[in-house]
C-alpha cells in the first residue's frame, strides 16, 4: 500500500469512526433503537463497509479505476471501524460513564450510602462532584434529570473523572491491545484456530481480481441467502409500521402450552420458545462441528438438569449454574495459557532481549505493552487503596476473562457473549471476612463490571479481528496497526464520551418515551454490583449460600479442564469445553436454537452433499449473516429518518440485544 493509499484509507476510516461516535449514542440511547456498535459484528461498522464495497467501489471501478480501494485499504478501514465500535456502547461508556455521572446524586439522597462511601474514602477526582449526604450536586442532578434550558453543560466538572478513570482505562486498553498482538499470530498460525467470524468479515473485503465486487459478493448463492433474509426482515419492519396492511412471517415459536405436565413444565423458557436469528445460524455453519454441537447440547443438558431439580429436588437454587460457569471461566483461560505456555514464555524472553527478527520484535512490543498495561492497572488499584494482593488478583481476572472471551470468539465466531459481572462479586463474597477492606470489596464490583459487561465488546477480541483482516500483514505492520487501533479507542472515549455526556444533559427520556436515558445507559451498574459489596462490608453483613458453593465452582472448573484435556488429546472428541461458558447465559439462551439449526444444516450438507456442496453453501450462509445485519442497518436508518421528520417511529428489533 502506497503512502497516498494509506492516507486515503485512514481519512475514510476517520470519517466512518466519527459517524459511529456521533450516531451510536443518539441511536442507542436517545432513539432507544437497535444497537449499532454492540457486538463483534457491529452493525454501524459493517454498514459502512457494505456501503463502500457495494456502492462506492463499483462506481469507482467503472468511472475511476485508479481510485478504487484495494483489499489492503479496506482491511485498514474495517479494522479501524471495528476499533471505533468498542467503547460507544457495551464496551465502555454505557456501563461506566453513566454511573460516574449519577453516583453523586444517588449518594446525596441516601444517608446510608453516603456513610458507606465515607468509609471508602475515595479520591475526589473519580466523580464530577463530592460524595456526601444532602450535598448540592447540580451537575449530577442535571445529568439524571436534564439540564434547564439555556444552562451550559458543566464540562469542567468532567475533567477530573476523565483524568482519574483514564488512569485505569488507558493501561487497561493498552493491556488488551497487547494481548491481541500476542495471541493472533500464535492462534492463527500454530494452533490453527478457525476464527469463523473473521472468515465472514474477510469475505466482505477480499480482492476483487478486476471485478466490481469481492468474489463472495459476486456469487448468486450469496444474494439468494441475503435476499431471503432481508425480505423477511423487510416484511417484519413494514408490519410494525403498517400492522393491518403488511403481513409478517414469524421467525419465532412458542411451545409452552404443550409443556404443562410435571416435569416438562419446569423446562426453562428458552427450550419451549425461541427465535431464529440468521446471523447466528450462519455463524454456526462456519463453526467447527463439535463446537456447534457442544453449544446446543450443553444448553439442552442443563435445561434438563434444571427441570429435574425443580420437579423432584426442591428447593433448587438456580445460581449453581452460575457457579459451574464461573469455574469454567477460570479453568478454560488457565488451560489456554498452559497449552500456549511456550509461546508466552517466548514473548516474555523477547521483552528482555534484543529481537533478532520481525516476529521477535512483535513479541517484544506486545510483551512490553502487556506488562506496562498490567502494571498501570495495578498502580491505579493501589492508588484507590485496594490491598496489593487483592489488586494483583483483580488484574489477573481482567487478563483471564479477556483471554477467555477472545478464545470463545476464535473458536465459535459467536459475536454476542460476555462473562457475567456477578463472577467477581461471587469471588469477593467468598473471601474470608478478616481479609476484606472497603476498597477491595467496592472495586471488586467495579472490576466485575469491566471484566463482565464491558467484555461484551472485549477490546482484545475486537482487535484480534482488526489485526487479522489482512492475512498478508507482516509483523511490523501488526505493530503499526495496533498503535493505530489503540489511538482510535482513546479518541473514541474523548469524542464519543463527550457526545454521550451532551446528549444525557439535554434528554431525560428517549424520544419514544420507552424509558429514561439514564436507565437505558446502565446508570445502575455501580448500584447493582459495587455498592452492595460496600454496604455489606460497612454493615458487617456476610453473603452466604444454602449449598456448597465452592464445590459447584470446582465442579465447573474440573469439568472444563477434563473436556479441554480430551479435546487436546483427540481431535475426534465430540464435546468442546467452550460450550460450558454459554450455559445459563442471557445471550446464549437467545441464540441456542439458531446455533442448533445452523449445526443441523451443516451436518446434513456434509452427510448428503459432501465437501463440495458444503463449500458452495457457505455463500448462502454468509448471505444470511450479512442480510440480517443489513436489515438492522436499514431499520435503524428508517427510525432515525422518521424521528428527524417529527413522526412516530418504530423500533424494529432483529438481533437479541
Amino acid at each position: 500500500m502506497s503512502p497516498k493509499q494509506f492516507t486515503a484509507a485512514l481519512l475514510i476510516a476517520l470519517l466512518g469512526s466519527l459517524f459511529i461516535w456521533f450516531a451510536a449514542p443518539y441511536n442507542n440511547f436517545i432513539l432507544s433503537n437497535a444497537f449499532i456498535s454492540d457486538d463483534f459484528m457491529p452493525v454501524g461498522a459493517v454498514g459502512i463497509v457494505l456501503l463502500i464495497v457495494l456502492v462506492v467501489n463499483p462506481l469507482l471501478h467503472w468511472l475511476a479505476p485508479r481510485f478504487r480501494l484495494n483489499s489492503g485499504q479496506l482491511a485498514l478501514i474495517f479494522g479501524i471501524l471495528l476499533a471505533a465500535s468498542i467503547t460507544p456502547g457495551q464496551g465502555g461508556l454505557r456501563h461506566i460513564l453513566y454511573p460516574i455521572g449519577a453516583t453523586p446524586s444517588f449518594v446525596s439522597r441516601d444517608d446510608g450510602l453516603a456513610e458507606a462511601y465515607e468509609e471508602l474514602n475515595l479520591p475526589p477526582q473519580l466523580f464530577p462532584e463530592r460524595l456526601q449526604a444532602d450535598a448540592d450536586v447540580p451537575a449530577s442532578e442535571h445529568f439524571i434529570d436534564e439540564l434547564p434550558d439555556g444552562e451550559p453543560i458543566p464540562w469542567a466538572k468532567w475533567k477530573g473523572p476523565l483524568l482519574a478513570w483514564g488512569g485505569f482505562f488507558g493501561p487497561y486498553w493498552l493491556m488488551l491491545t497487547a494481548m491481541a498482538l500476542i495471541v493472533l499470530p500464535y492462534w492463527r498460525d500454530t494452533e490453527r484456530q478457525p476464527f469463523p467470524l473473521l472468515q465472514a468479515q474477510r469475505a466482505l473485503i477480499e480482492g476483487t481480481g478486476g471485478r466490481a465486487l469481492p468474489p463472495a459478493l459476486s456469487n448468486p448463492l450469496f444474494w439468494l441467502g441475503f435476499g431471503t433474509v432481508f425480505l423477511l426482515h423487510l416484511l417484519l419492519g413494514f408490519h410494525q409500521y403498517f400492522p393491518t396492511r403488511v403481513p409478517a412471517i414469524k421467525l419465532y415459536f412458542n411451545l409452552a402450552p404443550l409443556f404443562t405436565e410435571v416435569p416438562a413444565r419446569y423446562l426453562p423458557w428458552f427450550i419451549k420458545s425461541n427465535q431464529i436469528h440468521f446471523l447466528f445460524l450462519g455463524i454456526a455453519y462456519f463453526m467447527p462441528n463439535r463446537v456447534g454441537f457442544s453449544i446446543w447440547f450443553f444448553q439442552l443438558a442443563y435445561a434438563i438438569f434444571i427441570m429435574l431439580n425443580l420437579a423432584y429436588a426442591p428447593p433448587f437454587d438456580g445460581r449453581v449454574v452460575l457457579d459451574h460457569r464461573l469455574g469454567a471461566w477460570i479453568a478454560i483461560p488457565l488451560g489456554i495459557l498452559w497449552m500456549g505456555r511456550r509461546h508466552w514464555a517466548a514473548v516474555m524472553r523477547c521483552v528482555f532481549s534484543r529481537p533478532r527478527n520481525d516476529e521477535e520484535l512483535r513479541n517484544k512490543v506486545g510483551g512490553t505493552a502487556l506488562l506496562a498495561g498490567m502494571l498501570g492497572v495495578l498502580c491505579w488499584l493501589l492508588w484507590v487503596r485496594v490491598p496489593f494482593l487483592w489488586a494483583l488478583a483483580l488484574v489477573a481476572i481482567l487478563f483471564l476473562f479477556a483471554l477467555g472471551m477472545t478464545r470463545i470468539v476464535a473458536e465459535t465466531g459467536v459475536p454476542l457473549m460476555a462473562p457475567d459481572s456477578r463472577y467477581v462479586v461471587t469471588l469477593a463474597n467468598l473471601i474470608p471476612v478478616a481479609w476484606r477492606t472497603a476498597a477491595g470489596m467496592y472495586f471488586s464490583g467495579i472490576i466485575g463490571i469491566v471484566s463482565g459487561h464491558l467484555n461484551r465488546i472485549c477490546a482484545t477480541t475486537m482487535l484480534t479481528h482488526s489485526l487479522g483482516l489482512d492475512p498478508k500483514a507482516a509483523p511490523r505492520r501488526h505493530i503499526r496497526l495496533a498503535a493505530i487501533f489503540l489511538t482510535t479507542i482513546l479518541l473514541s472515549v474523548l469524542i464519543g464520551g463527550a457526545v454521550q455526556v451532551a446528549l444525557t444533559y439535554r434528554h431525560v427520556n428517549t424520544l419514544n418515551e420507552a424509558r429514561d436515558v439514564m436507565g437505558h445507559g446502565g446508570a445502575g451498574y455501580f448500584r447493582a454490583f459495587a455498592e452492595p459489596l460496600l454496604r455489606n462490608f460497612v454493615t458487617g453483613k456476610v453473603s452466604t449460600r444454602d449449598y456448597n458453593q465452592w464445590g459447584h465452582i470446582l465442579f465447573g472448573a474440573s469439568l472444563a479442564a477434563l473436556l479441554l484435556t480430551m479435546c487436546y488429546l483427540s481431535p475426534k472428541w465430540p464435546i468442546h469445553p467452550v460450550a460450558l461458558l454459554f450455559v445459563g447465559n442471557w445471550y446464549a439462551h437467545r441464540i441456542g436454537f439458531s446455533v442448533f439449526l445452523g449445526w443441523s444444516l451443516k451436518t446434513l450438507m456434509l452427510t448428503y452433499g459432501g465437501a463440495r456442496a458444503y463449500k458452495a453453501a457457505r455463500k448462502v450462509f454468509l448471505g444470511f449473516m450479512i442480510g440480517e445485519v443489513a436489515a438492522v442497518v436499514l431499520w435503524a436508518v428508517v427510525a432515525a429518518a422518521v424521528a428527524a421528520l417529527g413522526h412516530e417511529y418504530q423500533v424494529v428489533r432483529i438481533l437479541p440485544f
